[in-house]
């Protein structure tokens, strides 16, 4: 392998000779991102890092470090298409905001008014109807995290989607319980774009979202080869990842250039470009932004919402996945956003987020004030949990036994007729548990790679019930999944 060890002025020249219509950054405020984005790719693990920042309506920097293919020594310029990962869930989002305009869609309807018949989920908690199309973009229609991806050099290939909702698309917890993110409902999402649409999600993207804001380096990822310069994934050891594939394009699945993505961003800064076309109005644009309802303060359709920081409002997504980091943030009110991809895993990138928008709103940059100490009692033992629980897990082709003691102690947690674990308690409070355990729950897709589980159940009365979730990994090529599974327990008359 080509070593990436270059010094900073050949990547610069790299990157100027490649750059095509791209601005190099002449702000005088960015120039220490600027070293420390140098930095990152040159002593980081990272090939390359591709930024674009706007300010005020116009671009303020484009600009990208290092190779897209370390193998072949390919510079990266930001036009260069990088994957999203979750990103990908915005331009999702603002698809299917479209349909919504066209008054083809109701956020507050039920979603299997739209989905298909064999995506619908399998609802263990509240009613099929109760889950809206609105609580699926906030990630509040009660179903539990799930992650999974398929190389492309796998000779079983990627499994029908229809097959992955049969096995993971669950609703363990009671419709707008909560936030609690699922890849797997913004795949849902795309085959209601589908569905209602009449096109592929695919095509609705390209003709209702890319080709109107001017995005001709953006592609749904539906396999290579590419005919469009992009980055390659790989570790941080700088080993090539194989091309690969979710169950949940409409999650993760989209490629775009720094180029492409900060004209995305300035779309939804109401920014009204003069070679973009107002595929959705200022007010649908707004909506996406903020809670609903009030108490909603996670995320709306499509953003992350941060609150305030320092007074000032921003939202944001970020996506990773194997060989791939990215953020996106923006300020509205300031008219400010910035991008960041990486063909890897980026150790600093919240760094160089927080540096980029510290240098453009000098408030941000300030330390934080000294919070005194409120003093007050500890909060009580989560009593409430104590004692013995019973129940089973309902994974997709079997049931299993499961007893959990909770008491002054800790959790302990019984599988069938496994030994005792003892659960790494990361929460326990009156009403919600979570922790991991290392017994075998031995479905095929869990026995393909090492694996825990994260047991995440909510009590009501005397039953508790909730999601475990198989967390694995492929270290090799630096990738996980988390394949979930119903768990619900009643408090047994011995404890």
């Amino acid at each position: 392998m080509k070593t990436l060890r270059t010094s900073a002025l050949m990547l610069v020249l790299f990157t100027l000779a490649c750059a095509q219509d791209s601005t190099v950054v002449l702000d005088a405020r960015l120039s220490e991102v600027r070293e420390l984005i140098i930095d990152q790719v040159e002593n980081g693990g990272v090939p390359s890092i591709a930024v674009a920042v706007a300010e005020d309506g116009r671009i303020i920097w484009e600009e990208a470090f290092g190779w897209s293919n370390v193998e072949d020594q390919v510079p990266a310029t930001p036009h260069t298409m990088y994957r999203l990962g979750s990103i990908s869930k915005t331009i999702t989002a603002t698809g299917l905001m479209s349909l919504v305009e066209d008054g083809l869609v109701d956020l507050d309807s039920p979603a299997i008014d739209y989905l298909p018949e064999d995506v619908r989920p399998r609802t263990f908690e509240g009613e099929p109807g109760d889950v809206t199309v609105r609580l699926l973009l906030n990630h509040r229609a009660g179903m539990p995290a799930y992650a999974e991806f398929f190389y492309e050099d796998d000779p079983e290939g990627r499994r029908p989607l229809a097959e992955t909702v049969r096995r993971y698309g669950i609703v363990v917890y009671p419709p707008g319980w909560s936030y609690v993110y699922c890849n797997l409902g913004y795949q849902m999402l795309a085959s209601l774009i589908a569905e209602v649409s009449g096109m592929s999600y695919a095509e609705h993207i390209e003709e209702r979202v890319f080709t109107p804001l001017g995005m001709t380096e953006s592609r749904v990822y539906e396999g290579l080869p590419f005919s469009e310069p992009y980055a390659a994934s790989y570790t941080q050891a700088l080993e090539r990842i194989p091309p690969y594939l979710y169950s949940y394009p409409g999650a993760e699945g989209i490629y775009a250039s720094a180029h492409d993505l900060i004209r995305f961003a300035m779309f939804h800064l109401e920014d009204h470009l003069p070679y973009q076309k107002a595929i959705l109005t200022d007010k649908s644009i707004r909506s996406m932004q903020e809670p609903n309802p009030t108490s909603n303060l996670r995320y709306g359709i499509g953003w992350h919402l941060d609150g305030s920081e320092r007074g000032f409002r921003s939202v944001y997504h970020g996506g990773e996945g194997p060989g791939a980091d990215a953020f996106m943030r923006l300020f509205p009110t300031e008219d400010i956003a910035a991008i960041i991809l990486c063909n890897a895993e980026c150790e600093k990138l919240g760094d160089i987020q927080k540096a980029l928008f510290a240098a453009l709103i000098p408030e941000l940059g300030e330390p934080e004030p000294t919070q005194a100490s409120s003093g007050g009692q500890l909060p009580a033992e989560p009593t409430e949990m104590y004692g013995i629980w019973e129940g089973r897990i309902v994974a997709y082709d079997r049931e299993l036994e499961i007893e959990l003691l909770v008491d002054s102690a800790g959790a302990r947690i019984a599988v069938n007729d496994q030994p005792q674990d003892d659960v790494e308690v990361w929460v326990l409070s009156p009403t919600f548990l979570l922790g991991m355990f290392d017994a075998s729950i031995p479905t095929p897709d869990n026995e393909r790679n090492p694996y825990r589980n994260r047991l995440a159940v909510t009590r009501d009365g005397d039953r508790l019930y909730g999601a475990v979730i198989s967390v694995g990994s492929w270290e090799a090529r630096a990738g996980h999944y988390e394949l979930p599974s119903r768990v619900e327990l009643r408090r047994s008359t011995r404890g």
